[in-house]
């Protein structure tokens, strides 16, 4: 439709905007016919009776409003074109107003020349977007864009995550099978040796020895699942108390010494490291490091572990010498469980794979940090460090958060 024919509106909208409107059209265009209602429902009647060029409408009047008031002007008057008149530039709102049949929008506060052309332009089968409206809907639809990039690359991170915690659980159950078949087929053959009445004495006491130490190495990957479990439920509760931790890591060095005899340990520990700390938990942890340490070092290079009470807290680290945990693995180990040191086809040193990831997250209960670092001429330095707090409340349980 050219600027030189005839055009007819009706104007649906609130007493104020339909004024305005129109005697704005009908000052500024020439060959206009403008008819105005503020009643949503004589809108309709009036659109169905007059059937006009183009009907403007507002989304906000009573009574019926929205895409449902679009639907019933372009039922009534199937050959009008409906341009919806918004007080916003809301990207979210256009659309929804397009989606529901409008070929146009016009926003808040546009000049008559510009509604006029926006109005001939939706009359001649255009769409018909004042220039304000549609740089705000470009600059919508380009954070739409953006948000959908943000959103499909957060998506392919979530499926590479579950990727690698499906591929992370798989080798659990592989190691598991593994580790539990040692100490398992170990115990089946003393039990059936032990059934034997002629067996000597200290040939039982033997046996009976090497039965408990298979029950408790299986005893001790019970309790790593079941702690794993209570931590990834948040149920997990740490027992805070007073406590000298030199003695604990004493017996923790002995331990490692009585495991790993091929191995030297070396521990300067001072005579006091008074903290607030889960005693046990906190030698489990010394423990894991020392294990970890001895195992992946050769016969004969001495492993070193040094504690002592510093200003920000109670530090302890274990250094070996020898081959050592690589850092990756020992990086995704601390933040991801079931993660072991070598492939469970060759596994010789390898555990069950959640005792690194078990001890950062003990010592992330206690309100510390826990790190490695490789060193320069081969091994690495694996350390943690616990707050000492001021004000204990010994014996009370702190609910951990996994």
């Amino acid at each position: 439709m050219g600027d030189d024919m005839s055009l007819s509106v009706l104007l649906c909208d609130t007493a104020d905007e339909a004024t305005r409107l129109r005697h704005d059209l009908l000052a500024s265009t020439p060959d206009i016919e403008v008819d105005a209602t503020i009643d949503a429902f004589r809108g309709v009647e009036t659109a169905a009776r007059t059937r006009p060029d183009v009907i403007v409408c507002s989304l906000g009047l009573e009574g019926l409003g929205g895409a449902s008031l679009i639907r019933r002007l372009l039922d009534s008057s199937p050959a009008s074109a409906v341009v919806v008149r918004g007080d916003t530039l809301d990207p979210g709102l256009v659309a929804s107003a397009l989606a529901a049949g409008a070929v146009g929008f016009i926003g808040p506060g546009e000049p008559a020349a510009t509604v006029a052309r926006a109005l001939r332009a939706a009359a001649g089968g255009g769409v018909a977007l004042s220039p304000a409206m549609a740089m705000r809907l470009a600059m919508g639809l380009d954070e739409a864009f953006q948000r959908v990039d943000a959103a499909e690359a957060q998506l392919t991170e979530i499926r590479a995550s579950i990727d690698r915690g499906t591929s992370a659980k798989a080798d659990f159950l592989a190691n598991i099978s593994h580790e539990l078949r040692t100490p398992v087929t170990v115990a089946k053959g003393i039990a059936y040796v032990l059934k034997n009445p002629s067996v000597p004495e200290h040939e039982r006491a033997e046996f009976l020895h090497q039965l408990q130490t298979s029950l408790d190495k299986l005893m001790s990957i019970v309790d790593e699942i079941i702690t794993m479990a209570e931590l990834e439920r948040g149920t997990f509760e740490l027992r805070l108390a007073q406590v000298d931790l030199a003695p604990l890591i004493t017996r923790a060095v002995d331990s490692a010494r009585d495991r790993y005899p091929a191995v030297e340990v070396v521990a300067e520990i001072a005579p006091v490291l008074s903290s607030v700390a889960d005693g046990p938990r906190i030698a489990d942890v010394v423990l894991e490091l020392l294990d970890n340490a001895c195992r992946y070092s050769p016969a004969g290079v001495p492993v070193e572990l040094t504690a002592r009470a510093l200003s920000e807290g109670v530090v302890i680290a274990v250094t070996d010498r020898g081959e050592g945990l690589d850092r990756a693995i020992a990086s995704k180990s601390f933040d991801e469980p079931f993660t072991t040191g070598e492939g469970t086809l060759r596994k010789e040193k390898a555990g069950v794979g959640v005792g690194l990831h078990l001890a950062r997250q003990m010592i992330v209960e206690h309100g510390g940090t826990l790190w490695t670092d490789p060193l320069p001429g081969g091994g690495t330095r694996a350390a943690f460090c616990i707050p000492v707090r001021e004000d204990p409340s010994a014996d009370r349980p702190a609910t951990g958060a996994a």
